[in-house]
């Protein structure tokens, strides 16, 4: 077993190479490694592995640690012992004391020998997982220093064969990361004799190729990049020669391929051809020669594409993982600057190497810069990256200098369609779909096949059946079209060809295809909004008409209700004539949104306005009949209720009106809306009888169909009748499947209002245990997604539990877990939901006064918000409140009034179970006067509603 720490930490048990994972375990093999084969303390070793940072038990620590390592190295490495741990390895086993004691050597015998051998190990710098070991460091510069005087006094050495370290170039910074890449490329050198590294410019290829390398005993590294074309062997034959002894070349002339073959026959060698691509077929026909000179020859090449022989292997080298890319980060600006990124950075720094997507030469290029600028000028500085990052190492090749060197190095390797099949793809920020690839090369005349030979110069990646780009080389795609004029041009197309596209998933997303359909839109976000701002901004939004038409029902289903009032905003006008189904849809949107202001505003349009309006768009849906325009009647007339109410008791409050003609004609799909709205507009009035047929009649129709969406949303209604009827059982199942339908196409406080809704069934049913372990899968799921509104749900369903088990401290804590701070446009029912289950709470715990109080205020938003099952939750706890404090008449009204509003009775609800039992209880009880109650039970005006507590 060898282990290195010059140039990175590399372990070779002598099976394979191994991956020391965590600084903490690095630091302790580190510690081991520097008294290899003697005991190490436990105090020197929580010293120097913690530092300052101890561990609360680090005797624990240090031995969770050994652990860990031991279970990572060969079995008997580390071993205990008497007041510590060690290593057991000779000591020429480990590069740093193997290079201590031949330079101790060298000092004692003035033998200039051991000392070149000493640095012949100095690789590269010294790895170490933290700066508490720039003790070991200065140790190892100091007696570099040493025996680099040693052979400075020596006598020349005499000429003869070099080792690899001689000829392999030496790492000028420890390498950050790679260390399964290292690790693949080393298995794929044992079972392969070609092995291409493969990826984009900058990600690192030479570096690691030449880190393969360093351990291997006989290597050499040709450099290809300064090659031209017809150069390749002559670059070869010069890296040889370096290495092995070419045949002199009197008498017969040998080309410099019959040199090399002289050279390398009988020897086991891995050539190194770096930098291939811009030489790419003389290249490959190098390597393939030289696997034929010689069996004990191997071949590792770095390239943006494939050499193309049989047997190649490949080994991907994309970006660097973000731990890894943000490690690099802060290495390099503390080179810059001599400090690491503060905490206050650290935010920056993450996005600056998430802009550079992760690329080891443009995050070193923008650390570089922290010289001069702050991290947050580097980041501003990246909207425009390539004169941001155009000042690179004096000394580094020119490809590596600036940022756009590095991708006008494969630019240049480039045909005219691949080029044009760059630019393309450079206007697609979510990249291109793989079968969309073919429409979309017809779009701008070329092939799909341009695409695929993108992503063998790495360019393109192919990855999730999507054709992606580095956002870099995105950037330099869009630069060289405003360079040529085409930027406007090329975003048209795109735009049309997206319109196209959205227009063939449209129609199968009503339905069975529903899946399907919005995994290609959420793939495509990013593109679709860039196409209607190419509408928007070519001053002719007739175009983006049919686009954004495509965009309503996949943008209603994942309830993105703000995006589509913006765009219907942008490209609706009432004064465009009503000459398509896409226009008549938009300006019905438009119209409907317009009786539906957002929180805090009124509608803009009158009354007036509104019919004229209104019978016009009617005519027109007539006139072009499709599964939406059969929507435009009913809804409009929605609509028209809200907007004769004005400010009135009305206000908010919705019918669906449907004829029975309308009903017939309309298709399939559209009449199962149509009886879903009818059965959601009868359970927010109270009428239980058109609940259950209307939700009866919406659950077959959207079942028969086979459309997810419609049937969790006629699910849910179902199971709302289904509790009314006391059918709980059936309603469970219900609300079961309607959740297994929706999941993954609605958002996830939707999702969990059906799950809290199961939840609320199973208390009706005394399953206490079982709903507790559903309310904890809510739980789970809310935090992860982490919205106000999820977590909202979270707190009121492990609320109603709590309730449920007439523990009132316990849901008040949870009540108060929701943070409502700062959050605009929470609606009335959900604060009033939330204040009727506070004051449930304070009722379990006998503090009526308080109780009250919190219930004035719920009433009034319950009744403000026109929402009569949250009015009949808010009515059945002001019972609670005049059962409590003995007023039984009062609490029979409130009772009575829930029932009324709601439609029915909903005895099982455990508050309800409360409520009957304190009435019971108080039975005794001489009743207190009634005085002010209002004989309509359905009237939920807030003065009515509020003299119930007086």
């Amino acid at each position: 077993m060898r282990v290195r720490f010059f140039g990175g930490l590399s372990v070779d048990t002598g099976e394979g190479h191994v991956t020391v994972p965590g600084r903490g375990q690095q630091s302790l093999l580190l510690r081991l490694a520097v008294d290899a084969g003697t005991t190490v303390g436990y105090r020197a070793l929580v010293e120097d592995i913690w530092g300052l940072d101890t561990p609360d038990d680090p005797r624990a620590a240090l031995q969770s640690l050994v652990s860990r390592l031991r279970r990572a190295l060969p079995t008997g490495t580390v071993s205990s012992a008497p007041g510590g741990y060690r290593l057991d390895l000779p000591r020429t086993a480990i590069d740093i004391t193997c290079f201590q004691d031949l330079v101790a050597q060298a000092r004692s015998t003035g033998d200039a020998a051991p000392a070149r051998e000493a640095l012949a190990l100095w690789s590269g710098e010294v790895w170490t997982p933290h700066d508490g070991f720039d003790w070991l460091v200065r140790d190892l510069l100091e007696d570099r220093s040493h025996a680099e005087r040693v052979v400075a006094t020596a006598p020349p050495p005499v000429a003869g064969s070099f080792s690899a370290a001689d000829v392999t170039p030496a790492a000028l910074t420890a390498l950050v990361g790679r260390g399964v890449e290292l690790d693949a490329i080393r298995e794929r050198l044992t079972t392969d004799r070609l092995v291409t590294l493969i990826g984009p410019g900058g990600a690192g290829k030479t570096t690691l190729a030449v880190e393969t390398v360093r351990a291997v005993t006989d290597s050499i590294v040709v450099e290809l990049a300064p090659a031209a074309a017809g150069d390749v062997w002559t670059a070869i034959a010069g890296a040889v020669g370096r290495r092995i002894r070419l045949p002199e070349s009197a008498g017969a002339s040998l080309t410099a391929a019959e040199r090399v073959a002289e050279a390398v026959t009988g020897r086991r060698v891995v050539i190194v051809l770096d930098n291939c691509e811009h030489v790419i077929h003389e290249a490959a026909e190098a390597a393939l020669a030289l696997l034929r000179m010689s069996p004990g020859v191997r071949v590792l090449t770095t390239s943006r594409e494939p050499l193309g022989i049989p047997g190649e292997a490949f080994v991907d080298l994309g970006p660097l993982p973000p731990e890894d890319a943000a490690t690099l980060f802060a290495q390099r600006v503390r080179s810059a600057r001599g400090r690491v990124p503060d905490d206050d950075e650290r935010e920056t720094a993450q996005r600056i190497v998430r802009r550079l997507d992760g690329l080891p030469l443009a995050i070193e290029l923008a650390a570089a810069r922290s010289r001069t600028l702050s991290l947050a000028e580097i980041d501003a500085g990246l909207d425009d990256r390539f004169a941001l990052l155009s000042n690179g190492p004096r000394l580094s090749s020119q490809r590596h200098r600036t940022l756009r060197a590095l991708i006008d190095w494969s630019w240049d390797t480039l045909g005219a369609g691949e080029r044009t099949a760059l630019q393309v793809a450079a206007v697609f920020p979510d990249g291109i779909g793989a079968a969309d690839a073919a429409a979309v090369a017809r779009a701008f005349d070329r092939g799909a096949a341009d695409f695929d030979a993108l992503v063998d110069r790495s360019l393109l990646v192919r990855r999730e059946g999507r054709f992606r780009m580095l956002e870099t080389v995105r950037e330099y795609g869009l630069e060289r079209l405003r360079e040529d004029g085409n930027e406007v041009p090329f975003r048209a197309r795109a735009a049309a060809v997206l319109t196209r596209l959205a227009a063939q998933r449209e129609q199968t997303v009503r339905g069975p295809g529903l899946r399907a359909a919005l995994a290609w839109f959420d793939a495509n976000d990013e593109n679709l909004a860039a196409a209607l701002r190419t509408y928007v901004d070519s001053g002719d939004r007739r175009e983006g008409i049919p686009l954004l038409r495509n965009l309503l029902w996949p943008w209603a289903v994942r309830e993105r209700g703000d995006d589509l009032r913006r765009a219907v905003g942008e490209f609706a006008d009432a004064d465009a004539p009503l000459d398509s189904e896409a226009r008549v849809v938009v300006e019905s949107l438009a119209l409907f949104s317009a009786s539906f202001p957002e929180a805090g505003r009124t509608a803009t349009v009158t009354p007036e306005a509104y019919a004229v309006r209104r019978a016009e768009l009617e005519a027109a849906a007539a006139a072009y009949p499709s599964e939406v325009t059969a929507l435009v009647a009913p809804l409009l007339r929605l609509a028209a209720t809200v907007i004769l109410a004005g400010g009135g008791e009305g206000e908010r409050t919705w019918h669906v009106e449907v004829t029975d003609d309308e009903l017939a004609e309309a298709p399939p799909w559209s009449r199962a809306i149509l009886h879903a709205l009818r059965a959601g507009a009868a359970q927010n009035s109270g009428d239980m009888d058109a609940l259950g047929v209307e939700s009866a009649k919406a659950l077959q129709m959207f079942e028969m169909i086979g459309d997810p969406w419609g049937t969790g949303f006629a699910s849910q209604l179902r199971s709302e009748w289904l509790v009314l009827a006391d059918r709980l059982d059936e309603a469970l199942a219900v609300i079961d499947r309607s959740g297994d339908a929706i999941r993954g196409l609605t958002s996830a406080p939707d999702l969990l209002q059906q799950e809290a809704q199961a939840v609320g069934i199973l208390l009706r049913l005394g399953r206490l245990d079982l709903a507790r372990r559903r309310a904890a899968d809510i739980d789970r799921a809310a935090a992860a997604d982490g919205s106000v509104r999820a977590l909202g749900q979270a707190r009121m369903t492990a609320a109603q539990i709590e309730i449920a088990a007439d523990d009132g401290d316990a849901a008040l804590r949870q009540i108060e877990r929701i943070d409502l701070a700062g959050q605009p446009g929470i609606p009335d029912q959900f604060l009033a939901w939330i204040d009727a289950q506070r004051a449930q709470a304070l009722l379990l715990l006998g503090r009526c006064d308080e109780a009250r109080d919190v219930l004035r205020t719920g009433l009034t938003r319950a009744a403000d918000s026109r929402d009569h099952p949250i009015i009949a939750i808010v009515l059945l706890t002001v019972a609670g409140w005049n059962a409590a404090v003995d007023r039984l008449d009062r609490a029979e009204e409130a009772l009575a009034r829930a029932d009324a509003v709601r439609g029915g009775s909903d005895e099982r609800a455990p508050f309800a179970v409360w409520v009957r039992e304190r009435m019971t209880a108080g039975a005794e009880v001489t009743p207190a006067p009634a005085v002010g109650i209002r004989p309509a039970l359905s009237k939920v005006d807030a003065e009515t509603l509020l003299a119930l507590l007086d």
